[in-house]
This record gives structure tokens, sequence and C-alpha cells, in this order.
């Protein structure tokens, strides 16, 4: 696992402000169902970012963009967050360096800074490096997934149905 700031990110990227990346993105692929809520157990957490870890590190390298945290500080454990990273050797806080970049061999990490992410409630992005698939993830606690092609569509939409997550009115 990488980290990088914002600015560094926009270059890894192809150029462009993160945010706008993230945002044509979602403009541009389509949305798989609608919003499905996130379950509220650590335990189902854990697996839902399991199962988004296989689905976008078997295609390609994925990233973790954290875009908002703070809402729901009673959820949050930055200590805990901060000393992961701190194990990896990275010491910056979230604020400077929010975008997490994963090789394919790195699922371990991917899931663990997830998880963080869905205990903690944050608002995040998580896609693969070549923008085909993204997940949405957002405080109100519900994720929407998008993707590029059809078959893609069919089995996230069939994973995330075996895994139960409920549609969400968002």
């Amino acid at each position: 696992m990488r980290v990088f700031n914002k600015s560094d990110a926009s270059q890894i990227l192809g150029g462009g402000s993160l945010d706008d990346f993230v945002d044509r993105l979602s403009q541009k692929l389509p949305i798989i169902e609608a919003a499905y809520a996130i379950p509220a157990d650590s335990g189902r957490k854990t697996a839902l970012s399991r199962l988004i870890a296989y689905l976008l590190l078997g295609r390609a390298d994925a990233c973790i963009y954290v875009s908002g945290w703070g809402v729901w500080r009673s959820a949050e454990n930055l200590d805990l967050f901060y000393g992961y990273r701190r194990s990896i050797g990275e010491s910056r806080p979230l604020i400077e360096a929010p975008f997490h970049l994963f090789e394919r061999s790195e699922e371990p990490s991917f899931v663990s800074i997830l998880c963080l992410v869905l205990y903690f409630v944050w608002d995040a992005w998580v896609f693969d490096i070549g923008g085909k698939t993204l997940v949405k993830i957002s405080h109100d606690e519900w994720l929407e997934v998008r993707a590029d092609d059809v078959e893609s569509r069919k089995e996230f939409a069939a994973e995330l149905e075996k895994f139960e997550l409920l549609l969400s009115a968002k």
C-alpha cells in the first residue's frame, strides 16, 4: 500500500483534481441497481470489505480515497487508523494524505483500510486504477456501485444479492 496526497494522486490518475476524477467516473459509469444500505454489524462490514476487495483487486490495482470524516465522531477512532498507517510507515494525517493505492497482491491492507472506513462511517471512493469500477461509500451508511461493462455489473449485483444487502432509500 502506498499513500499519497491529493496532488500526487491526481498525477497518478492522469492529471486534473482527484475530486473531479471521481465525479467524472460517477457520471460516466452506470449504477448497479441503486444504493445499498451498509450493514450495522461490524462482522458484516468486514465481510463486505473482503467482498469488495475480491471484486476489485481481482481485476486491477485499486484505490481508496477517504474524502470525508468527522461526521460521526462517536464512531471514529483516529488513533486506531493512524496506528495502522504508522505500522506501514505512513505518518501523515489523513487530511494531508487521503489517497491509498493498493497492488493486487495487497488485499489484506486494502481490506483493513476499507474496514476502518466502514467502521468509522466515513465517506470514501473505492475504484480500480483503470476507472472501470467505482464504489461510493457515504457517511449516511449507504454505498453504490458503478461499473463500465455489463458482466461486471452482473457479477457485482449477484455478489451483493448473495450478501443480502438491502437497497437503501438514500
